[in-house]
């Protein structure tokens, strides 16, 4: 059942705690995720969704960004990003931050590649040498 109540910052570390487990550690279950995905889309989505729109003047799905934090949260479960999740007086500032980058990151990387694309073609369309076919190894 979901709580109507915010996590605190311990709720969330102990959560992340969780994430980490070990073999003999029961993983996460669907509820406690569920959980959780509601909680980021309080407390993570409307900070990312702001920043997105302001930096690179796009929308994002608040669904799809709660996600990506919760699968942010399991690729850092043991690196030094959860250590700050652990020390920070604010994790989910610090989360947000983390699915903004993440975001803004891979829409660089399309938008750079659609660009390239874009170019290629520009370049192609307007040249008038014959294609070269591709050589053969010998």
């Amino acid at each position: 059942m979901m709580h109507e109540s915010l996590w605190s910052a311990q709720r969330f570390r102990e959560f992340l705690t969780l994430l980490r487990g070990g073999m003999l550690a029961a993983p996460i279950d669907d509820e406690e995720r569920d959980e959780f995905l509601a909680q980021a889309r309080v407390r993570v989505v409307p900070d990312v969704q702001r920043r997105l729109l302001a930096e690179i003047g796009s929308t994002v799905d608040g669904d799809g960004l709660a996600v990506i934090a919760f699968e942010l949260l399991e690729d850092c479960a043991w690196d030094n990003r959860r250590t700050w999740l652990l020390a920070s007086s604010d994790p989910w500032r610090y989360l947000a931050e983390l699915v903004a980058r993440e975001v803004t990151g891979a829409y660089g990387e399309v938008v750079r590649r659609a660009g390239d694309d874009d170019e290629l073609a520009g370049i192609l369309s307007a040249s008038t040498r014959p294609e070269l076919e591709a050589g053969t190894e010998e």
